[in-house]
């Protein structure tokens, strides 16, 4: 009988790759203590930590004084895991019985709509849980008006159901510095909760590194915490930050193309002349994005070569005029050598939207 390779018994079927660096991740978190000095930090791990491990990465950051997630399993889960660190679900709870889950387990969660705040003032729990009441400045998605704060915030405090009350919102355009928004969302949350004495958290990752009024007493990093700029006039590299997530895979074969000859679905580029093609085996069933435009840079033997052609469920090509290079080699979509910043911009998305993808796809074997 013939044995089957290791990666066919774990289910890892792809030869595209996610490498995660947590040397990286602790970096990061400690540039965020050196932009926020006197803060403390909430460190947001939602969608599977953006693609890299929800449990991994929290046990890596073990020094962030709090964690985030979004959704109530992502929260189970960790304690599940043996997580015991304070842990808020931005999105709160939707029901009775998950209420009753959040304080059994002791989850903090946001209160963002009057039903949370009513089903949370009349049930009878086991113990009282920590309330974030989050007010809409401007961004427009969940959140309460900020003339409800004085109302929900009494409530709340008066309430033998809550331990804590905090109170945070969330900014639309951080990552434009220029943008009117952000000032008149700061102002906005700072006469409401100018006559409150409670902690208060706005500040986002871009809003960390750029907007230093917004950091109150509780900061909330989270791209940043994985490598990644959230601004487009400043690489990762520049602010300081270390690449978390590294996404490789090999180079399968190598032909000749003819000037006039188109390369892959829907013939989406033609060869103005004669050019060796290299076909690395990556595509959207990876969490490669599908509508990287042709040029979209990719990392081989040191050098930089372009993308060719649509992105296939497993496999890509790219261009390998002027390069040497050879089957079995290995190839970088992105990571140390190329950011995901720059793959991002070329396929008109963010970096987010490929972590969490890339991620996803490496996390269920492809």
């Amino acid at each position: 009988m013939i044995e089957p390779p290791a990666s066919a018994k774990t289910g890892h079927w792809r030869r595209a790759r996610v490498k995660i660096n947590l040397s990286a991740l602790s970096h990061n978190l400690c540039k965020v203590r050196e932009f926020a000095p006197e803060c403390q930090i909430m460190a947001v791990i939602k969608a599977n930590a953006y693609g890299h491990g929800l449990l991994t990465v929290a046990q890596q950051l073990s020094d962030a004084d709090m964690l985030a997630v979004a959704m109530p399993e992502e929260a189970y889960a960790l304690r599940a895991g043996g997580c015991s660190k304070p842990i808020l679900v931005l999105h709160g709870f939707c029901d009775a019985m998950e209420l009753e889950h959040f304080s059994k387990l002791q989850l903090s969660t946001v209160v963002h709509q009057y039903r949370q705040l009513d089903l949370l003032l009349k049930q009878k729990l086991s113990s009282a849980l920590d309330v974030w009441i989050k007010v809409d400045t401007g961004m427009h998605r969940l959140g309460i008006s900020p003339d409800e704060l004085d109302s929900y915030f009494g409530q709340c405090r008066n309430s033998k159901n809550v331990r804590n009350v905090f109170v945070m919102s969330h900014f639309a355009n951080a990552d434009d510095s220029a943008n009117s928004l952000n000032n008149n969302q700061l102002v906005s949350f700072i006469n409401v909760t100018n006559d409150i004495d409670v902690d208060c958290s706005m500040a986002n990752s871009a809003a960390i590194m750029r907007l230093p009024k917004s950091h109150f007493e509780i900061v909330r990093p989270g791209i940043m915490l994985y490598g990644s700029s959230p601004f487009a006039d400043v690489s990762a590299v520049d602010l300081g930050l270390q690449v978390v997530m590294q996404f490789e895979s090999i180079l399968i074969d190598i032909k000749k193309v003819k000037a006039g000859e188109s390369i892959g679905y829907g013939s989406t580029y033609t060869a103005d002349k004669d050019i060796t093609m290299g076909v690395v085996a990556a595509g959207y069933g990876d969490g490669y994005p599908r509508h990287a435009r042709n040029g979209t840079p990719v990392w081989l033997n040191n050098q930089r070569c372009a993308l060719l052609g649509r992105i296939s469920m497993d496999s890509l090509c790219i261009d390998l005029n002027d390069l040497d290079a050879s089957i079995g080699d290995r190839v970088v979509l992105w990571g140390k050598e190329l950011s995901v910043d720059e793959v991002a911009q070329f396929s008109d998305t963010i970096a987010y939207e490929l972590l969490c993808n890339a991620g996803a796809a490496a996390s269920t074997g492809g």
